[in-house]
């Protein structure tokens, strides 16, 4: 089974197809949009219309972007309908646990990356965290939500590597041996932010970075 979460900017959708598709992609059972913004949505219209879809995950909350609209847009040439992700779900995967600590479900803010879907993914002894542009607010609320268990091996580190995200309490939790950042280069952001990046060091957690590395390919076999 396959599951993508995000496709990157307006840009980067043929981009983004095209690689699936030289993995022999032919079907996405799961498509999960972490939040409305166009860095990750963007590529999202290009991904329905390109494949076979199964279920779209997206979080509960409206944008008046033209990038929005045109994701809703391609679901509905699709007949897709959009599931409201909120924690608590289980994303169901054959073989594997992919389970979504955030955002609540009565989620109030201003901010949209607080409605980031938080993304704990388990197959075997093996664990993943992917979290969107997640904030340090979204951390407080899983660290306090009583998720008794949310280390992981691997995490894709909150907003690019922001220091808004990726607080010390966290990331101990987490306690992971590799984190990935998926960053432009030179971005105008300054991202990853040197606390950052001083964090990992600190930590001992070995870091990939898509702006020095370009695409980072993780395999595991559950153990």
């Amino acid at each position: 089974q396959n599951m993508l979460i995000d496709a990157g900017d307006n840009d980067q959708g043929d981009k983004v197809v095209e690689y699936l598709k030289g993995q022999g992609v032919e079907i996405i059972d799961f498509l999960v949009g972490t939040h409305p913004h166009a860095d990750h949505i963007g590529g999202l219209d290009r991904v329905i219309d390109g494949f076979d879809i199964g279920q779209v995950y997206m979080p509960k909350v409206v944008h008046t972007t033209k990038t929005y609209m045109d994701v809703l847009e391609a679901a509905d040439r699709k007949d897709l309908k959009i599931k409201a992700a909120y924690d608590g779900m289980d994303i169901p995967l054959e073989g594997a646990e992919a389970r979504i600590l955030a955002p609540e479900q009565n989620l109030k803010s201003d901010n949209l990356n607080d409605y980031s879907i938080v993304l704990r993914l388990v197959y075997g002894n093996t664990v993943f965290m992917f979290q969107g542009d997640a904030e340090s607010k979204t951390e407080q609320n899983i660290l306090e939500s009583g998720v008794v268990d949310i280390k992981a091996d691997v995490i894709k580190l909150g907003h690019h590597g922001s220091s808004s995200s990726n607080t010390r309490e966290y990331i101990r939790a987490i306690n992971p041996t590799y984190a990935v950042i998926t960053v432009g280069k030179g971005n105008k952001y300054g991202h990853p932010h040197r606390e950052v990046l001083t964090l990992m060091k600190k930590e001992g957690i070995t870091v990939y970075r898509t702006d020095e590395q370009g695409s980072i390919v993780a395999v595991s076999n559950g153990k």
